[in-house]
């Protein structure tokens, strides 16, 4: 896991507005692969090991999604589509489209991909590949990340996370989605540049609008 993630991620359980706190039991050039994540508002405490940030609530399962298309022409577009080819940047990946991560890195190799799933694959830490385990979708800091890639297949809760963690001028890159899919990105205000068939690329142009509530007021 890159050491500057923690910047990036935050609290499952408290939400968006609360980040986490690392402790490095051992770490290996910038690389965090033994340690703790805790969260200062509920106390909980998430580890790290073999580089693997582990934020579910039940620890320990593990498994693998099954790819949907093949590595290096997934990689391809990703990188192509999200604009991404130069310089360092995040790049969030979810767990569908995971398996393509060691072949972005391979195409712009100054990313550091983010990839969020549910199980663990056991795959080994390795340089530009950080991989965080939730139960919930993408528990980072909500509009940081100038890209995200995606394949709802019709999951509009999905697509709405997704969405809210693109920057203004960051791109929400959707692979197998619907119509359903199309309605959503349009409804939580990004634009859609470019679809074809089932991909489909979405911007965000404007700064989005955070309601924040005073209390005792209605």
């Amino acid at each position: 896991m890159y050491f500057e993630l923690t910047d990036l991620l935050t609290c499952p359980g408290c939400g968006p507005g609360f980040g986490l706190v690392l402790l490095v039991h051992e770490v290996e050039e910038r690389r965090v692969i033994r340690g703790w994540l805790g969260c200062p508002n509920c106390r909980n405490d998430f580890p790290v090991e073999n580089g693997v940030a582990d934020l579910r609530r039940e620890p320990g399962a593990s498994g693998a999604a099954r790819p949907a298309y093949e590595e290096e022409e997934l990689a391809l577009k990703v990188v192509a589509l999200s604009g991404l080819s130069d310089g360092h940047d995040y790049l969030l990946l979810d767990e569908r489209l995971a398996h393509a991560a060691a072949a972005v890195i391979e195409m712009a190799p100054e990313l550091e991909v983010i990839i969020v799933r549910t199980t663990s694959d056991d795959s080994a830490e390795r340089h530009g590949i950080s991989r965080v385990l939730s139960d919930a979708p993408f528990p980072l800091v909500e509009y940081r990340l100038r890209g995200v890639a995606i394949a709802p297949g019709g999951n509009r809760e999905l697509v709405a996370a997704a969405a809210r963690h693109v920057s203004t001028g960051g791109r929400l890159v959707m692979f197998d989605a619907t119509d359903i899919d199309l309605d959503e990105v349009e409804r939580v205000g990004l634009a859609v540049v470019a679809a074809e068939g089932g991909t489909v690329v979405a911007e965000r142009k404007s700064d989005p609008v955070v309601v924040v509530k005073l209390a005792g007021k209605s």
